[in-house]
């Protein structure tokens, strides 16, 4: 075989799988970044439903702020569910996010914009005074959150 054949290959195979270690890199990067944001939610919601079950004592100005810093951060976690970021998919990742995302995409973005509203209502009723109503919202949110867990989230 030719030199320059030899070489064309190298460089096709070489080309071949920096693409593929790239796009591993682009998943892993997504697992992370949508893990990071998920984090960041569960410690704004963290002290929302202790407050809301009594475990602490309500604080409005702390309530408030975890209200609409959860509302802000609702949107961020769903771009990083891309193709081969799934347990079971192509990559074989290893993550709690099931394929069943995949196969039912249409409900799953339902439940990401009904979480994005649940969190915007519960940021609004945070800037009034009806506790009774926030806490109401806090378990709106949460069972939001726990809906889709049950689908979309290993065990």
């Amino acid at each position: 075989m030719p030199l320059s054949r030899l070489s064309l290959i190298a460089a096709t195979l070489t080309t071949a799988l920096l693409a593929s270690t790239s796009s591993q890199a682009d998943v892993d990067k997504a697992i992370e970044y949508r893990q990071d944001a998920l984090g960041v939610m569960a410690w704004q919601i963290g002290p929302l439903g202790d407050m809301a079950q009594g475990k602490i004592d309500y604080d409005a100005e702390t309530f408030a702020r975890r209200a609409e810093n959860l509302a802000a951060v609702a949107p961020l976690p769903w771009e990083g569910f891309v193709e081969g970021s799934l347990r079971g998919g192509d990559h074989g990742v290893d993550t709690d996010a099931l394929a069943d995302i995949a196969d039912d995409r249409e409900d799953f973005e339902s439940r990401q914009q009904t979480l994005i509203e649940e969190t915007a209502t519960l940021a609004e009723l945070a800037r009034g005074d009806d506790f009774a109503a926030m806490r109401r919202q806090v378990a709106t949110v949460a069972d939001t959150c726990k809906g889709c867990h049950d689908n979309y989230r290993a065990e």
